[in-house]
């Protein structure tokens, strides 16, 4: 038996590492979460005739998950396999992809020799310079996310090359991306549109910083730099018949702060004034909360200010627990107008067969998660997998 300091030094590195944490998954997932009764929440999403958008927060692949990824047969698509039977419920789905996902560009920005592994430390790296292999994307659009938000500030980690080829990456999987723009299209637009139900919506994205990196070219959105241009896009695509509705996602805020600044506060209701629909925050790796905003012209919305870590390594308990968000965009005045939102609890757990975001009343441990939320976000709100079932009138299975 080792010394007794030994054992108390093990267990701080096992906390610090996440290595002592549930090593099965026998207990998680149910295969299928059934329809029967009537559903609880009091919140109204997924109604007939409504454009349900469900956002979730940081794409966030620190070394340990991309080292994940290589390990599984099916990639980064397995960390995602729990959570995307409810993604793909809503007509349009987003994330913030915080990082580069470009194929064979070095540190410095710099185009390389394909190393011919998903991770290597140096093509394909973790903190504080990130590039993720372009894999990841097409893993992320098979999981049902239908847009990428690419403003945040790790946007500019592998330079101007570097969100070249992370467009492309993102282009080829079919899927439009907001907040950065290539070299090639340097007078091309910041926003994204996703069609649904016969609507288009708009995203636009933005980023307070890009860590003091370069930007040559301004490819990169920044959102209180370019603030006047930010406002005056949301006024246009507002204005625009052929949009339906415009949602803005700022990166922004304090990192590990649960409370909003002055400067959230003051942009997000700035973006609804001019005509935004919902403002959807990401940056500061834990909740931050869901303020409901009335407009002077008579429009509800709401400011959602920080939806946490979707998926990555830091395990503190307000870092890996978060929730998809989902709202229902519903015709108005001015066009279409945001509903007030619900929120299904979501947890990262490290599992002997390998690392996993899911709701987290299936994850082991998953009740500490789900209070989490439900203090920072509330409980009205809240969103059971059974709730879902029922607003769906059809049971939900998860992939195995």
């Amino acid at each position: 038996m080792r010394p007794a300091p030994f054992r108390v030094w093990l267990s701080a590195a096992c906390l610090a590492l996440a290595g002592c944490v549930p090593v099965s998954e026998a207990t998680a997932p149910r295969a299928c979460i059934g329809a029967d009764g009537t559903a609880s929440a009091s919140r109204a999403v997924f109604q007939p005739g409504a454009v349900t958008v469900a956002a979730v927060g940081d794409v966030l692949m620190h070394v340990l998950l991309q080292q994940d990824a290589r390990e599984q047969p099916r990639g980064y698509a397995a960390q995602f396999a729990h959570v995307a039977p409810y993604l793909r419920l809503a007509d349009i789905a987003v994330a913030n992809l915080e990082g580069p996902a470009a194929r064979n560009v070095g540190p410095g920005g710099r185009a390389t020799s394909d190393p011919g592994m998903i991770f290597d430390g140096t093509v394909y790296s973790g903190y504080p310079a990130f590039n993720y292999h372009p894999s990841l994307i097409p893993a992320l659009s098979g999981a049902g996310f239908d847009l990428l938000q690419t403003a945040n500030n790790h946007a500019m980690d592998r330079g101007p090359l570097g969100v070249d080829r992370t467009l492309e990456a993102i282009a080829a999987a079919g899927l439009p991306a907001t907040g950065t723009r290539p070299r090639s299209d340097p007078d091309g637009p910041w926003h994204g549109v996703v069609s649904a139900g016969g609507h288009r919506i708009a995203f636009l994205a933005c980023s307070f910083s890009a860590n003091g990196m370069a930007d040559p070219n301004r490819q990169l959105l920044r959102c209180y730099r370019d603030e006047a241009s930010v406002l005056a896009q949301i006024r246009a695509l507002g204005a625009d018949p052929a949009i339906s509705a415009v949602i803005f996602l700022p990166h922004w805020g304090a990192e590990y702060v649960e409370t909003p600044d002055a400067n959230q506060r003051r942009l997000g209701r700035a973006a609804l004034e001019a005509g935004a629909a919902a403002v959807i925050g990401t940056h500061p790796h834990v909740l931050q909360p869901i303020e409901p905003y009335r407009t002077s012209d008579g429009r509800d919305g709401f400011i959602a200010y920080s939806l946490g870590n979707f998926i990555s390594s830091q395990w503190r308990l307000n870092q890996r627990s978060s929730a998809i968000l989902f709202f229902d965009l519903v015709p108005g005045a001015g066009g279409m107008q945001a509903r007030p939102p619900a929120w299904l609890p979501t947890r990262v757990t490290r599992y002997t067969s390998g690392v996993v975001v899911q709701p987290a009343e299936q994850a082991v441990d998953g009740q500490e998660s789900t209070a989490h939320v439900a203090r920072v976000l509330g409980r009205e709100g809240m969103l059971s997998l059974a709730d879902i079932a029922r607003l769906q009138g059809r049971a939900i299975c998860t992939s195995p």
